[in-house]
């Protein structure tokens, strides 16, 4: 794949679920992210156009930012399909086609949503609120205490904002290309991470980073021992303390956590009510 084709695919994919629907969902924004790669191989042969476009108007559904795999891929799959020489041929790779694109949209979007949604959305908010505390913000409060330069008032937000699209943005171009020039048989370059072990040290890191905020917490509030601590603090600790202890034992029970998600919103509610 040559340079401007993989930046043609990179830059089009920041639109893959600007269509998004509920009926075939980013199947849109798959084929506005493909059709000039498409366009472009099928140049002087444009019989094979609308069976591609029925192609990728088909469903297709995955986590955007690890969906570089299939771009890739599929792209791969495309070239081989242009290139058969019958029409058995042609319905062979169409069916391959098709068992890629199945198999990639469900591996990439459990790897995806995992590593994302579930890691590092959370823990890059700790960042940004872990950089805000060291700067002086005191995020435990609604009032701030003392003028806070402008810089530093955007610094937590703006590091996680790059944290995160850092990521993001090299596990995009990297898919394209990694995946175009795997075979099937290494799973198109997706064994090339070693995703699990991510996951489990950004936890490991979002949990240190957890500890070191209820730490600061606890300085802020408790840095001068002649006053009574604040009600409203030993509140929040005790809650906070006894979700995380709850978190710990639904993981072991293999409870799935909205439950214990959609708990803590109607305690948190009450306790605000009353």
């Amino acid at each position: 794949m040559k340079f401007t084709e993989q930046l043609g695919l990179f830059v089009r994919s920041f639109f893959l679920q600007t269509w998004w629907n509920y009926q075939k969902y980013q199947n849109l924004g798959l084929f506005f992210v493909m059709w000039p790669f498409v366009k472009k191989l099928y140049r002087g042969n444009e019989d094979g156009i609308p069976s591609a476009l029925t192609r990728y108007l088909s469903t297709f559904n995955t986590q955007p930012a690890i969906a570089s795999f299939c771009f890739g891929a599929l792209a791969k799959q495309e070239e081989t399909i242009a290139k058969a020489k019958n029409l058995n041929e042609f319905n062979e790779e169409v069916l391959e086609w098709n068992s890629i694109k199945q198999g990639l949209t469900i591996t990439t979007a459990s790897i995806g949503d995992r590593l994302f949604w579930g890691t590092l959305k959370p823990l890059t908010l700790l960042l940004g609120l872990f950089i805000s505390l060291l700067l002086g913000i005191h995020v435990f409060e609604l009032q701030q205490e003392e003028t806070i330069p402008l810089m530093y008032a955007f610094a937590g937000g703006a590091a996680a904002f790059l944290a995160f699209n850092t990521i993001a943005l090299f596990v995009k171009w990297e898919g394209i290309k990694i995946s175009y020039e795997t075979p099937s048989n290494a799973c198109f370059g997706l064994t090339k991470f070693d995703w699990n072990r991510t996951i489990y040290n950004a936890k490991k890191i979002g949990l240190a980073l957890t500890v070191g905020l209820i730490l600061m917490g606890m300085y802020y509030y408790l840095r001068d021992f002649q006053q009574v601590p604040d009600v409203h603090f030993v509140t929040r600790a005790i809650l906070v303390l006894f979700f995380v202890c709850i978190s710990f034992l639904t993981h072991r029970l293999r409870i799935p956590n909205i439950y214990l998600y959609l708990v803590s919103v109607v305690l948190f509610n009450l306790f605000c009510y009353l």
